[in-house]
């Protein structure tokens, strides 16, 4: 599947946008910065659980309902506090009847996690308990449209054996048995909690979940790829007041991962990318009104197309089609006829693939 962040169908807050960084443990590297990574962000213990993680830490609202949203398929679960008010209960009640229901993904499997690993609530997130089963401990990976053996979507039947025709950056994919492919707009949040475990804890791997340097480069590229988020560094936050006011450093600051795990890569613009890569930048108010803009940097001429799309995926105007010099190209999106809500900017550049989120 291409590296591509698409809105939601819930409505994305507009301070979406990659978010002003802290600088952790400035001038460390490599095995210096993990040493200090885990010594200052290991908590000595965790408080949180299933309902905390599902009422306080993901809790949402959609249509006046509350409750909590899959992470691979987008299926959001009202809490309908039938029998009780139990959030667990509540958003798990519709697996015994048609396979809907939620529950905690531990993106870092708990089978090779300590005690306290397993109930690290930064690296719980609510899945589908179908979905959450197929994937089982298969290690993160891109996988090619043809090679995926199912696609994750939505509500029932919310899987499919072949490639979808149309969102297809909203599904999450399987290959059987070797690894699986979050939907885009998770991607950044597994490659951060899954860094963060690697930091914080002494965890163990397995042939089926190796995390090496293959999976790691993904996992750079994803973090890249989704940027942190203003919604990122909250969720952080709620999970925090469970783990002794420790947040995981990784939504804090950007270039840990690149520091930390890849030292020997040089940084480059606003550490918002890899060494030569092409950097998509907001460069005007956000949320916008009569135009939001867009800087695009560029290490080298290049043909470069960017497009705007709505909340629904719908194609909404041409940003640019054609070449662009080396530097700095100003991308532009007219406010004109467009209704209040959230656009993805999605710019093609050299092979790869760059967004952003911008509200009106």
């Amino acid at each position: 599947m291409r590296l591509l962040v698409l809105v939601a169908t819930l409505a994305v807050a507009a301070s979406a946008s990659a978010q002003t960084q802290q600088e952790l443990f400035p001038g460390q590297s490599g095995s210096t910065l993990l040493a200090s990574i885990r010594s200052a962000y290991r908590p000595s213990s965790v408080s949180g659980t299933n309902d905390n993680l599902y009422a306080n830490v993901d809790r949402t609202t959609v249509g006046g309902q509350s409750g909590v949203v899959c992470v691979y398929t987008g299926l959001f679960v009202p809490f309908d506090n039938n029998p009780s008010s139990d959030p667990s209960q509540d958003i798990g009640n519709g697996f015994s009847q048609n396979g809907v229901g939620l529950n905690q993904e531990h993106t870092w499997p708990q089978s090779l996690l300590d005690s306290q690993g397993r109930r690290d609530l930064h690296n719980l997130f609510p899945t589908q308990v179908g979905v959450n089963s197929a994937r089982g401990n298969d290690r993160f990976a891109e996988i090619p449209d043809a090679q995926a053996t199912r696609w994750y979507r939505g509500t029932p039947p919310y899987n499919q054996t072949s490639v979808p025709t149309a969102n297809i950056d909203e599904y999450s994919e399987i290959r059987a048995g070797i690894s699986f492919e979050p939907r885009e707009d998770h991607k950044g949040n597994v490659a951060r909690a899954l860094f963060y475990m690697a930091a914080v804890y002494s965890v163990s791997t397995n042939s089926d979940f190796p995390f090496d340097a293959t999976d790691q480069r993904t996992l750079y590229e994803w973090h890249y790829a989704d940027p942190i988020t203003a919604d990122d560094q909250s969720r952080s936050s709620r999970v925090a007041q469970y783990q002794q006011g420790k947040d995981n450093p990784f939504v804090l600051d950007s270039t840990l991962i690149r520091r930390a795990f890849f030292p020997e890569i040089q940084p480059t613009a606003g550490e918002e990318t890899r060494l030569g890569a092409p950097v998509l930048a907001l460069a005007g108010a956000n949320p916008f009104t009569a135009e939001a803009r867009l800087t695009l940097s560029l290490t080298s001429a290049t043909d470069v197309r960017a497009d705007a799309f709505d909340p629904l995926g719908r194609h909404v105007a041409v940003l640019w089609n054609g070449p662009a010099t080396a530097g700095t190209t100003m991308l532009r999106l007219d406010g004109a006829g467009l209704a209040a809500g959230t656009y993805l900017v999605r710019v093609e550049v050299g092979g790869a693939v760059l967004t952003r989120v911008v509200a009106r």
